[in-house]
């Protein structure tokens, strides 16, 4: 967006006789600014941390059945163990194949746990770039015409982006970046985000 931005720097054309020079009104916007502080970015933004919650709260819950598979498999090596110092190999033994079972299983959640971890950090990162490119792409878009608006609004003949305006009168520099703000965040918004991926199994 900021690169958009910045072809307003000339939007009015600034040719002119150095006696006028000094009559010339310049606007400057904050680009980052104007980007978080957008209506749809916070929507965007809540939808992405919705679907960062609720995939967090699966996991946390795969994790669980891991971990009660683990505590089940050492409490059955414990017994095991116990049952042979005290010289019942026949009772020990009678126990293998439920160990032999909690370790397949065992291995299964833990390949699964994997799995969705990984399947899950790649849906979410897929979500916000293809949420935060969209949003950014309709931004673009729409901003230039507001901030022609406004400038015009305000007789004003150019608009930079603030972080390369390094000096200026206050009598002849304008912030608008508010008002740019305002008129965005009051109008129809482009594209409402979609849905959010489908889990991992």
């Amino acid at each position: 967006m900021k690169k958009h931005l910045l072809k307003l720097c000339l939007a009015a054309g600034l040719v002119a006789s150095p006696m006028v020079a000094f009559a010339f009104e310049f606007g400057v916007v904050d680009a980052g600014q104007i980007f978080n502080k957008y209506s749809e970015t916070q929507k965007t933004k809540k939808v992405l941390e919705g679907q960062k919650e609720k995939l967090q709260k699966e996991l946390e819950s795969r994790k669980g059945e891991v971990q009660k598979l683990d505590d089940e498999y050492l409490s059955t090596a414990k017994r095991m163990q116990e049952l042979r110092d005290a010289k019942k190999d026949k009772e020990a033994q009678a126990l293998e194949p439920k160990l032999k079972d909690i370790r397949q299983q065992l291995a299964q959640k833990q390949s699964e746990l994997q799995k969705f971890f990984e399947d899950s950090q790649k849906a979410l990162y897929e979500m916000e770039e293809k949420e935060m490119g969209t949003l950014s792409k309709n931004l673009d878009e729409r901003v230039d015409t507001v901030i022609k608006q406004v400038a015009q609004k305000h007789k004003i003949k150019a608009v930079f982006e603030k972080r390369f305006f390094y000096y200026g009168e206050e009598s002849i520099v304008k912030d608008i970046t508010e008002e740019v703000l305002q008129a965005l965040n009051t109008a129809t918004p482009a594209k409402a985000p979609t849905k959010a991926p489908a889990k991992g199994k």
